[in-house]
């Protein structure tokens, strides 16, 4: 964890709370877990809550995977819109998570590109 502090945030007494100066990037992994199909990954999650400058100063957060170990890391789920090949019609956005300044629950469906090897 990078960057990564254990405190009050948004109201909730022990949230972690990402911190960064200019040009760093902030990180939260997980220890290794096992994903089958059909798997969700559910989390809470505020970003820009009483951001000095704005919620326009605070970055997005990226919701990635690996599955070799951390070498390499791919959004979960990837933009996609219905008139593009592979996109069985239908609209997809990315796991990316863009400032609302309150708690919000995401449940996101595990792709999968996602299982378990």
């Amino acid at each position: 964890m990078a960057n990564i502090r254990y405190d009050e945030y948004c109201g909730v007494h022990y949230a972690a709370v990402g911190q960064s100066a200019p040009g760093e990037s902030v990180v939260l992994t997980t220890s290794d877990v096992t994903v089958a199909d059909g798997d969700v990954i559910e989390f809470l999650i505020a970003i820009g809550c009483g951001a000095d400058g704005g919620a326009e100063s605070v970055s997005p957060v990226y919701l990635h995977y690996s599955v070799d170990y951390g070498v390499t890391w791919r959004l979960v789920l990837e933009e996609c819109l219905p008139f593009e090949p592979g996109c069985s019609g239908k609209a997809q956005t990315a796991s990316v998570y863009y400032p609302a300044g309150r708690w919000q629950r995401v449940t996101v469906p595990l792709p999968s590109a996602t299982v378990s090897p």
